[in-house]
């Protein structure tokens, strides 16, 4: 019975939680400290799921430093206002509950680190739900390697098929890990993707634009 059990991960930022909102707010901080001119959100926003590199490559393309006291300073700044503006995206809630209700677990790996992944969590009552989280600092090779993901299965108390593992991103790299996973992947196309950015070109299994789609395919 318990290789028909099964579970769905899904990355954080673009995916459960819109975090641009706090990110934008710390680059803004940082922008203004250093006197530089600010950049719009909808800029922005494309990058997050690039992380903070990704946020830089936009925000200082004249003076593309991305490591050293910036990088820190960003993350100091972002780490004091971590959740000031950040939501569920929409359905988030109804879905895991409807999940629940079905016996079926959740977990969420992601790229972003320890440090701001669980703060986030907690303040969502999503920590002590989840049955499996891997962030980013926790392995040697982040996404788009299925690294992530086989650590997140294996920290389950559970076996699942892999036929009965779903992963749910909205960037290419969370649907490559998956497909390296050899599990099944599902592409949101409502979270941090540049307009040219096409879902259709990831070769995903499904694609769905809004996350209680996936009550459809588990």
């Amino acid at each position: 019975m318990m290789a028909d059990k099964k579970i769905v991960l899904f990355d954080l930022d673009g995916t459960l939680i819109d975090t641009a909102p706090d990110m934008y707010l710390a680059l803004s901080i940082l922008l203004n400290e250093e006197k530089k001119k600010m950049v719009s959100y909808d800029l922005v926003r494309t990058q997050v799921s690039n992380g903070v590199l990704g946020i830089f490559s936009v925000a200082f393309s004249d003076d593309p430093e991305i490591e050293g006291d910036r990088y820190e300073r960003y993350l100091d700044i972002y780490e004091s206002i971590l959740g000031q503006k950040s939501v569920l995206f929409d359905n988030v809630s109804q879905l895991l509950d409807s999940l629940d209700s079905r016996g079926i677990d959740f977990g969420v790996v992601t790229n972003k680190s320890s440090r701001f992944t669980i703060p986030l969590l907690s303040q969502f009552d999503l920590l002590g739900r989840i049955k499996t989280l891997v962030c980013g600092d926790e392995v040697k090779n982040r996404k788009p390697d299925p690294e992530p993901l086989f650590k997140a299965l294996d920290k389950t108390e559970n076996s699942y098929n892999s036929s009965n593992v779903y992963y749910v991103g909205d960037a290419e790299k969370d649907i490559t890990s998956a497909r390296a996973a050899d599990i099944r992947s599902i592409a949101c196309t409502y979270g941090y993707r540049d307009p040219n950015d096409d879902p259709k070109s990831w070769k995903s299994e499904f694609i769905i634009n809004n996350i209680m789609r996936v009550n459809e395919i588990v």
